[in-house]
């Protein structure tokens, strides 16, 4: 129980310290940003939990020692995955983007507006320009001179989801 707590209590830190710093710093990579607070959280839970005294465990010992440390691991995991995700969708969404869009307009948008005014007039051609940016930093695409092609990296990402959509039957 101890190693739960404890997660939820590092989770909130971290949570709180990454928003704080996403407002504070202009970065380039927020992904990274993001992945280094969450990786930063789960060191020093671990730390935290080795650190902790004896008398911590034992007022709220249900299992063993191991096991309360994994479990602490656990929550944390689940908690960085689920504000990954969230992040994710509040960072990167199309769909919400064009709801945030069609939001600031009065009357409501064209198929044409929107595409024009795409994440608040940067338009669909600066969005397009953004993710090819964000395969090629993440080194799942290569570009050419004359377009990009899939590194072997973004070539095997690619036939897994390729599997994964046919077994779920998504494509």
């Amino acid at each position: 129980m101890f190693g739960v707590l404890l997660a939820v209590a590092v989770f909130t830190v971290f949570f709180a310290c990454h928003i704080a710093f996403s407002h504070l710093f202009e970065v380039e990579t927020k992904e990274g940003v993001l992945l280094a607070f969450m990786a930063a959280a789960a060191v020093t839970h671990v730390l935290a939990f080795l650190a902790a005294p004896a008398t911590a465990f034992s007022a709220l010992s249900v299992v063993p020692w191991s096991v309360d440390c994994v479990s602490g691991l656990a929550a944390l995991g689940f908690l960085i995955l689920g504000y990954g995700e969230f992040w994710s969708l509040v960072e990167r969404s199309f769909s919400l983007r064009i709801l945030i869009d069609t939001a600031a307009s009065e009357s409501g948008l064209t198929r044409e507006q929107i595409a024009k005014q795409y994440s608040a007039g940067q338009g669909l051609d600066w969005m397009m320009e953004k993710r090819i940016e964000d395969l090629v930093g993440s080194g799942m695409v290569v570009p050419t001179g004359i377009g990009h092609r899939l590194s072997q990296r973004g070539r095997l990402v690619a036939c897994a989801f390729r599997v994964l959509q046919r077994a779920f039957a998504i494509a």
